[in-house]
């Protein structure tokens, strides 16, 4: 009777115990990364919040153990300057969001926001190198502030940049979330790669993630994959790497929050162990 009974309890705790085996087998195996000091700095797009970025920032820290979530730096309509969090220059990998708290200002808005963050990094927190996360419309702030400023030694430079979801085609972020009908198209689009590729340093790697929803759209509902691939036009001296995830999952704005954009985002700014 004992027997039985111990053998009764013992079968569903081996169920158990099974299935949280096959849960862990099923998760994709998360590489190690190495440490370093220097900060990734993320910005959201358009009519985005703190919280947009901040999933992919929580992971990285509590989930896979590749950075520690630092800093928010909010930006007031104004232009003011306002932190939560803390920086240490002996964290692994640190991770710094920068939110706008206009989140529909004009790109050219946002560019100036940016020049003004860095500076404000630099100066308080002794900031001189970086690595940047882009998604959507934060890519296009990303592109306007080192066609202006990377090779300008007074401001923080960039080491390697990650770019979600981003239009790379200009009329398509330079409004806010409406396309803007421009003229010789071509022309403008070729002027805008000449000049990117002379501002940018050679030694600068990139990372562009697109979605396509396989739905006949070529796109992820809101940005075509050719705008996005294009960045490989502009970025013609520098290396780039590109992926594009397939399925319904990958709409614009979940983007940051695919696993899959993860295991190829981690290691391409931290480098694996």
């Amino acid at each position: 009777m004992l027997k039985r009974l111990i053998f009764a309890g013992l079968v569903p705790l081996l169920c158990v115990v099974g299935a949280i085996y096959c849960i862990f087998q099923m998760e994709p195996q998360v590489k190690a990364v190495s440490s370093s000091n220097i900060p990734t700095i993320f910005i959201h797009g358009y009519r985005g919040t703190d919280r947009s970025l901040h999933g992919m920032i929580r992971r990285f820290d509590q989930k896979y153990d590749w950075g520690t979530d630092a800093l928010k730096v909010s930006v007031s309509p104004t232009g003011e300057i306002s932190t939560t969090g803390s920086y240490s220059k002996t964290a692994k990998n640190p991770l710094i969001n920068i939110v706008f708290e206009d989140n529909r200002a004009t790109i050219t808005q946002q560019s100036m926001w940016t020049k003004k963050v860095m500076l404000y990094l630099q100066d308080h927190y002794d900031i001189r190198q970086f690595n940047a996360v882009g998604h959507s419309m934060g890519g296009g702030a990303w592109v306007a502030y080192l066609a202006s400023y990377e090779k300008n030694p007074d401001y923080p430079q960039v080491n390697k940049i990650v770019f979600l979801a981003v239009p790379f085609y200009p009329e398509e972020y330079v409004n806010g979330d409406e396309e803007v009908d421009i003229k010789n198209a071509n022309e403008v689009h070729a002027k805008f790669a000449s000049q990117m590729s002379k501002n940018l340093p050679e030694n600068v790697k990139i990372l562009i993630i697109g979605g396509n929803l396989d739905d006949g759209s070529d796109s992820d509902g809101e940005v075509k994959i050719d705008s996005v691939l294009y960045g490989k036009k502009l970025f013609t001296k520098q290396e780039v790497e590109t992926h594009v995830i397939h399925g319904p999952e990958a709409t614009h704005s979940n983007m940051h929050e695919l696993t899959a954009v993860d295991k190829y985002v981690g290691p391409f700014l931290f480098g694996q162990k």
